[in-house]
């Protein structure tokens, strides 16, 4: 039978589904791994809309899909009749019960469309992102991780896009990938579930990757009932950091002559000396002991996975505390490292934490007596790193479902009682959907660690490609800490910065004393610190998530935006990651950037490196040639009436940040809101003739149809300026 018309399931006699959208089998043939026993098509009604429902197993877990009526959505659904246990089956990427097994060797002729690629998020640190064809096999995957993932997608030649994920229950589900199957379901390590026990995994269609992304995460929001905290919730997020983690000057290292908090102290009071207005200072884990300590000034660039002893102050580290330390550093906010617990900790030990050979998970008492050492020490935001060595470390939080929820959800609960906030670090896809039902994570790693690993442009197309998921979950990711010395970055300081502030969240400076590119670091705020950022994280686009541009030459284009009440100002981003000489060419399409394509017939494109503006149509096409880790920056700004635009302060990496200025249309003009603290801002844009500015000189090239206009802001407040052509 079929259940759907666009977006449909056939369902036959034995269980075997497919999934089609005009081609009528685009997974392979499906089934559940439970003997099938399929029954009549029945209509349901759910929070998701009207559907057609079939249960394809029968007794005490029954597997059924839902076709919905009215949008490209089948719902996989697997409910627990009965307490069912003995579940496991011994790796975490085989399901207990599987539903649906794909095995796309096994299509029918004609089934998947022409170009279909593929791309999974793999079930590890910072979500992986990897890209196959039309087997659906031979993902790069970690090693020393599961070969699982998700979201999956799925996309064909002309765009068309499936999306496979959770809806509930994230820590529970698995898509396990390579092997000649797909297959979806609990995953194996789960050893029992309750009675009413359900999970929900989606297939959504929609016309690029991005549209999917966002109709997924909004179900998973929705549900929810999200309401996440902002771009401006935290210092750390709200102003210039400086960070001491891997990739940072001060990682386990000092400087000649200092120890440890004077090398820390001596490069901040430094930065601020030269003018730098630091907001916050992360602590990592060099300041606490763990089982297997990494030694101070070595080359050796391995970083343990060993767990942590106790949360405190090495004796040998920082004999005088934290408390002390942030005195010394002129009370900034603190953000402070840490990772799993070690099963022989005293505090595991005392508080009957659940163990796993050398790991422990944290009990709801052992995380709220660290949230209170940190109000003790001065810490606003509490860095859980290693989420997934916690999860893949400790087997009794896979054992039973929920427990992994109520983990992170403790977490939560007492960060958001003593008013600190969270960020996630070597969190999974699933860790990253759990924040919808967290109110303190304000900002999310989602790529490997600067300078380790991988090369500079391989962690860009990362950063871009898994933004994607953080941006449609309302997250603010983190790029990691970044170097501007050019003996250590070379030519990737620039671009390190601007992918940063473009991230909309943290912005973590790491270089030693006297080394920091002042001017470069000064480009992503204000006099005060406060960042000077876009609405939503930069993300790359549909086709470029699919471009495989980390292993392959290939363009990766990423864009954000920042809305203002006279429209829509677009930031691209556009580079070759790969690590080979191949010359990359191709174009921008300002028509392809999704939600970010222009609102208007015509839009200025100042090209930020060459300082440049031409006006173009809205349907544009921008050439673009690239060599390894080359690299252009776009900013789009609607031409308004009167032929007239303002591009913004282009001295900073974002003109048109909301931290910056304002603009709105007024009768015959524009008025620009322009913000700051004690400085003069330069206000550029472009008009067809000079315009006039109330109040204001007004410097206009006509051969360029530049014009400037310089605006004093005062130390507390704002100005304006009214423009008319």
């Amino acid at each position: 039978m079929r259940l759907g018309d666009d977006l449909y399931v056939d369902v036959d006699d034995d269980g075997t589904v497919r999934v089609g959208w005009g081609e009528p089998d685009w997974f392979g043939p499906g089934h559940p791994t439970r003997p099938a026993a399929v029954g009549a098509a029945t209509e349901r009604t759910d929070d998701l809309g009207v559907a057609t429902e079939v249960a394809v197993t029968e007794g005490d877990v029954v597997c059924s899909v839902r076709a919905y009526r009215d949008r490209r959505l089948v719902v996989f659904r697997i409910e627990a009749r009965t307490a069912v246990d003995d579940l496991a089956t011994g790796a975490f990427d085989q399901p207990s019960v599987g539903w649906p097994v794909f095995t796309p060797a096994d299509r029918v002729d004609g089934g998947a469309p022409d170009g279909l690629a593929a791309l999974a998020f793999q079930h590890c640190e910072f979500g992986l992102p990897a890209v196959v064809g039309p087997a659906l096999d031979g993902f790069f995957l970690l090693p020393h991780r599961p070969p699982t993932g998700w979201p999956l997608v799925l996309r064909s030649g002309d765009g068309r896009t499936l999306l496979v994920a959770p809806l509930d229950e994230f820590h529970e589900q698995t898509i396990g990938l390579n092997g000649g199957t797909v297959r979806a379901g609990w995953h194996g390590d789960l050893v029992g579930v309750p009675e009413g026990f359900t999970t929900e995994l989606a297939v959504i269609g929609g016309d690029d990757p991005r549209a999917c992304l966002d109709e997924w995460a909004a179900v998973v929001l929705g549900r929810a009932g999200t309401v996440r905290p902002g771009r401006w919730s935290d210092a750390l997020a709200s102003r210039l950091s400086y960070w001491t983690d891997n990739g940072a000057a001060y990682w386990y290292r000092t400087e000649p002559g200092h120890d440890v908090a004077g090398s820390v102290v001596a490069a901040v009071d430094e930065l601020r000396d030269r003018g730098v207005p630091l907001g916050a200072v992360q602590l990592d884990s060099w300041f606490y002991p763990h089982a297997d300590l990494r030694p101070f000034d070595t080359d050796d660039w391995v970083v343990p996975p060993s767990a942590m002893v106790a949360w405190e102050e090495r004796d040998d580290v920082l004999p005088d505390g934290i408390a002390d330390l942030r005195g010394r550093l002129g009370r900034p906010t603190l953000v402070a490292h840490i990772r799993h617990l070690a099963s022989d900790a005293p505090v595991a030990v005392a508080g009957g934490a659940p163990t796993d050979g050398p790991y422990a998970v944290g009990t709801p008492e052992i995380y709220a007596r660290w949230l209170d050492q940190c109000l003790a020490w001065g810490v606003e935001t509490f860095e859980h790193d290693w989420l997934v060595e916690v999860f893949f470390g400790v087997r009794w939080l896979r054992e039973r479902p929920g427990r992994a929820r109520a983990w992170q959800e403790a977490i939560d609960a007492a960060a958001r009682d003593r008013g600190i906030t969270l960020q996630w670090c070597m969190g999974t896809p699933a860790d990253f959907a759990r924040t919808a039902t967290l109110t303190q994570v304000t900002s999310v790693r989602t790529c490997g660690d600067h300078g380790y690993i991988a090369t500079a442009g391989q962690l860009w197309a990362w950063f871009c490609v898994t933004n994607a998921i953080a941006r449609s979950l309302g997250l603010a990711p983190f790029k990691d800490v970044f170097r501007t010395d050019p003996d250590v970055a070379g030519d990737e300081g620039e671009p390190e910065a601007l992918l940063s502030v473009l991230s909309t969240g943290p912005v973590g400076l790491g270089d030693r004393v006297g080394r920091t590119d002042v001017d470069l670091a000064l480009r992503t705020c204000r006099a005060d610190g406060v960042l000077i950022k876009p609405d939503v994280p930069i993300a790359a686009t549909g086709a470029s998530m699919l471009a495989n541009a980390a292993f392959v030459p290939a363009l990766v284009v990423a864009e954000c935006w920042t809305d203002h009440a006279a429209g829509r100002w677009t930031y691209v981003m556009a580079f070759d990651p790969h690590p080979g000489d191949d010359t990359v060419e191709g174009e921008i399409r300002l028509a392809d950037l999704g939600e970010a394509s222009p609102t208007t017939d015509r839009v200025v494109l100042w090209d930020a490196r060459a300082a440049t503006a031409t006006v173009v149509p809205a349907d544009h096409a921008v050439p673009v040639s690239l060599g390894r880790e080359e690299w252009t920056y776009l900013v789009l700004a609607p031409v308004l009436d009167g032929d007239l635009a303002v591009i913004g302060d282009v001295s900073k990496l974002v003109p048109a940040g909301d931290a910056r200025i304002g603009v709105s249309p007024v009768d015959g003009g524009v008025e620009v809101l322009v913000k700051g603290a004690g400085e003069t801002v330069t206000v550029t844009g472009w008009a067809a003739t000079a315009p006039t500015a109330d109040g204001h000189p007004v410097d206009h090239d006509p051969s360029t149809g530049l014009w400037t206009v310089p605006v004093d802001v005062p130390s507390r407040g704002w100005a304006t300026v009214t423009l008319h052509p």
